[in-house]
């Protein structure tokens, strides 16, 4: 195996800048970030971490939004030999001190429009000694980022980092509880992209779909000679090759070499595509394990959204004028896209495929995002952090043809199981379990709860599910989330989804709320488009013959906004917190 460092990371720069030096990598506003310019930074970065006492292993923690400076500490974090430790940009300072302690880092970088919350957590954070900011600072003796960059030399520091050498801490979204760090190494996402994207290419390769139609897609594909190959992939007998299993395993070698050797992955430097990401914040692994992907395999261009805020009418603008050749949102980013009142007036012609992640994706909201996206494909990606973070996933290109809740077939090992552990036949609903490689190294310094989630190479994803005839998982609702009223179960999920039809309404989130009778009533909370009105009865009776009588909520709230995450989930506990007395109706 070729190497250019005995640093995973730096090893796949160091190709990258000498092999494509003017290649861009990323594009922010004005800004257009060439390998050659990011890996000496990268570098630099590494270097001077080292400088502060940074030794192999140790936890850096950081905290941007998605602008270069992210990718460039991250890789610089990588390259040293460290482990990075992003932060949530929106946390509160009990939680910016919660986590900065927890993570056992003594190096803290941060963005000064930040500064509000990391600044009043700083004296509560001992563990840290250096503090690194981009922008004006308050803390006492904080080093300014352009002279730390500048501090580095620029060569390679050659901190040999391996499979089984953690690659980042992502901490989880903290719904019950604080949030947990877990430990992610080089070799899970080595094998999840090798996986993944064999499994794409064969599914993509072996779909029946018009002629012109699957020309946009061969187009898309890290393939050679695509005019030539083109109609022959269109053929029966090319169709049946890929459809093989042997042909699987040699489509995932080919692309584990482009993640493990460098020499492999400076082939495909050519057909690089621009990648965007406008409403998946890096902090989060549905979009940081393809941040890794990308800077492992040189072949990425990634776009950034020159805004903290999700806004539909730049999005629109930066994916038409970089015609944007894949984009990824959660539901709720993408929801807010292809409703857009002037998304008609853009030039999308570009797009091949639009991932969604991070929740369920609606049967309603992809054929939305097909219609907006005339030449794409949606991708559903379905997992969760300590997976690394994808499982499954789904293609679909016909609005006839989705499925409502499928998040596809798995690309690891799956079982469903009821609640002693029984394994369950397809059809039936239970707890989804996977095994993998890429499943976690475990919670930093929490043996108790990865012990909770992990047993016998198998883990617990608290996810109800599951698999249908065809072999596609279908999703219900988190474990927790189930609502037991009058001996019933509810999955929250299933009622939102008839309610959102109605044309009145924006979003809606289903709490159980504590009653006498019941044992726990549902509730709706409910937020109206703008400029409607409705009442609660009204609610009610448009659920009456979708749903079971003890499905439809008792009770209903409306309210101007529900609380988000990040990644664009229904907090449901503060939703609960703040809607959820039996009197608040």
């Amino acid at each position: 195996m070729a190497q250019y460092s005995p640093n995973v990371m730096a090893s796949s720069f160091i190709c990258a800048a000498r092999h494509n030096p003017s290649g861009e990598f990323i594009i922010c506003g004005d800004r257009r970030i060439r390998w050659k310019e990011f890996t000496p930074r990268v570098l630099k970065i590494a270097n001077a971490l080292i400088g502060l006492g940074v030794k192999k292993g140790d936890k850096v923690a950081f905290m941007f939004h998605n602008t270069p400076e992210f990718l460039e500490v991250n890789a610089g974090i990588q390259a040293a030999g460290a482990v990075p430790a992003p932060m949530n940009y929106r946390f509160i300072p009990r939680e910016v001190e919660y986590q900065g302690n927890h993570c056992d880092a003594h190096v803290f970088i941060y963005d000064s429009i930040w500064a509000e919350a990391v600044e009043a957590a700083s004296s509560k954070l001992t563990k840290i000694k250096h503090w690194v900011t981009l922008g004006a600072s308050n803390i006492s003796g904080a080093f300014p980022y352009e002279e730390f960059v500048a501090s580095g030399k620029e060569d390679d520091p050659g901190v040999a980092t391996g499979r089984e050498d953690v690659a980042v801490m992502i901490y989880t979204g903290g719904t019950t509880g604080f949030p947990k760090g877990v430990m992610l190494t080089y070799g899970a996402h080595v094998d999840m992209f090798s996986t993944l994207l064999a499994a794409a290419l064969q599914r993509t390769l072996t779909m029946d779909m018009p002629k012109d139609r699957h020309k946009k897609v061969v187009e898309h594909l890290p393939l050679p000679a695509k005019s030539v190959l083109g109609p022959i992939l269109r053929t029966r007998v090319a169709k049946k090759f890929f459809a093989r299993e042997s042909t699987f395993e040699r489509l995932r070698e080919t692309m584990y070499k482009r993640f493990t050797d460098p020499d492999e992955a400076k082939k495909a430097y050519g057909q690089a595509r621009k990648y965007a990401y406008p409403s998946m914040p890096f902090f989060h692994d549905a979009s940081y394990a393809n941040l890794m992907m990308g800077m492992m395999s040189g072949s990425m261009i990634v776009v950034l959204i020159p805004s903290v805020k999700f806004d539909p009418a730049l999005t629109l603008e930066v994916i038409q004028n970089e015609e944007v050749a894949q984009v990824s949102n959660v539901p709720t980013g993408w929801k807010k896209l292809v409703d857009f009142p002037g998304i008609d007036k853009y030039n999308l012609e570009a797009v091949r495929v639009c991932t969604t992640g991070g929740g369920v994706c609606p049967a309603p909201l992809k054929k939305k995002i097909l219609r907006a996206f005339p030449n794409a494909l949606v991708l559903d990606a379905f997992g969760q952090t300590e997976m690394t973070p994808v499982t499954s996933f789904r293609f679909d290109w016909n609005p006839d043809d989705i499925k409502d809740r499928s998040v596809g077939r798995s690309i690891v090992e799956v079982k469903v199981v009821d609640g002693e552990g029984k394994e369950l036949p397809k059809g039936e609903v239970g707890e989804i379990l996977y095994k993998s490689s890429t499943v976690m190294k475990g919670y930093y310094k929490d043996d108790e709860k990865t012990s909770e989630v992990l047993s016998d190479g198998w883990f617990r994803s608290g996810d109800l599910g599951y698999v249908d005839e065809e072999g596609e998982i279908r999703t219900v609702d988190r474990k927790k989330e189930c609502i037991n009223t009058g001996g019933e179960k509810v999955f929250p999920l299933e009622v939102e989804q008839v309610i959102e039809e109605h044309e009145k309404v924006d979003t809606v989130c289903i709490i159980g709320v504590p009653d006498d009778e019941w044992g726990n009533a549902i509730r709706a909370v409910v937020v109206l488009k703008d400029g409607q009105q409705m009442g609660p009865r009204e609610v009610m009776d448009f659920c009456r013959g979708k749903i079971a009588g003890y499905k439809i909520p008792r009770s209903v709230v409306f309210t101007d906004e529900l609380p988000y995450s990040p990644v664009g989930k229904m907090l449901r506990q503060k939703i609960r917190d703040l809607y959820g007395a039996p009197e608040a109706a």
